[in-house]
């Protein structure tokens, strides 16, 4: 589900919508998603935020509902410099993040159990270091699929 074509290793981002647009483009490039994906994707940030204050390194999660998917794929980046993404849960709050995970899922079952065995996985903070270090999408892909 997860290949290194799409993977964006040292993205240059400035803000979250930029690394969501990013994200979401190279789903779409690919066959992935929908047209409607993207918009539906930076929405739904704005109504809930997917940042994770993970120790050291901090996640975000920016995904859509299952309808703006046709096939199920992952999506992800590392970032040169963090970006802020508001925290899940408590969006008064602001996070640093550095890597960015984009699921899209293509059922409501999957996206569920989807996010929670992703969220399992990115509790490791050894697997986190080596994502923000990684330099090539083949290491991004291989890293969070061999998790």
């Amino acid at each position: 589900m997860i290949a290194p074509d799409l993977c964006l290793p040292r993205l240059s981002a400035k803000t979250a919508e930029e690394v969501i647009r990013a994200l979401a483009r190279r789903l779409a490039e690919k066959g992935h998603v929908r047209p409607t994906f993207e918009q539906a994707a930076l929405s739904r940030e704005k109504r809930s935020p997917t940042g994770l204050p993970f120790p050291g390194v901090a996640v975000a999660l920016p995904h859509a509902e299952p309808e703006h998917v046709a096939t199920p794929a992952i999506a992800a980046a590392t970032l040169v410099a963090p970006v802020v993404f508001r925290q899940m849960g408590s969006p008064a709050i602001k996070l640093s993040v550095s890597v960015v995970v984009m699921p899209a899922f293509s059922a409501k079952e999957q996206a569920g159990a989807g996010l929670s065995e992703l969220i399992d996985r990115l509790q490791d903070e050894a697997l986190r270091a080596r994502l923000v270090s990684a330099s090539t999408a083949e290491e991004i892909a291989d890293l969070l699929r061999s998790t």
